[in-house]
């Protein structure tokens, strides 16, 4: 999503990230990927049972995930919290509305970050309120 921060910002709106683990985790990740967004932390899981977001393992999915992420030239340094804890992205309206929502089946599993952002542009045009 980093590089649709722009287009977010153009919308009046903010990429916002809840990760899962530990204070001093998540400022390590902050250091480690040069975050400029703001970061939350909430490792009892409160967010991500409350958005419905997914635990457990993969299996062949996950490792198809695995091996594009490699072919991209991304690699996982580390694992930060809860590695069974899956996450999603959600576009939540002023009004606390969810104009859009994404749960992830298993790690890797990511939105067209196209998707995304037009819907977040979708509300700033006025056809979310």
């Amino acid at each position: 999503m980093r590089d649709y921060l722009p287009r977010i910002h153009a919308a009046g709106a903010e990429l916002v990230i809840i990760g899962n683990g530990t204070a001093e985790q998540a400022g390590w990740f902050v250091d480690e990927y040069a975050i400029t967004t703001p970061l939350y932390t909430d490792p009892s899981l409160s967010v991500h049972r409350a958005v419905g977001a997914r635990r457990g393992g993969g299996g062949l999915r996950m490792i198809r995930n695995v091996l594009r992420a490699l072919r991209k030239g991304h690699f996982q340094t580390r694992v930060i919290g809860d590695a069974q804890q899956h996450g999603g992205v959600f576009v939540v309206t002023p009004r606390g509305e969810f104009a859009y929502s994404y749960v992830s089946e298993v790690a890797g599993d990511h939105p067209d970050p196209e998707d995304v952002v037009q819907a977040l542009e979708r509300i700033a045009g006025g056809a979310g309120e």
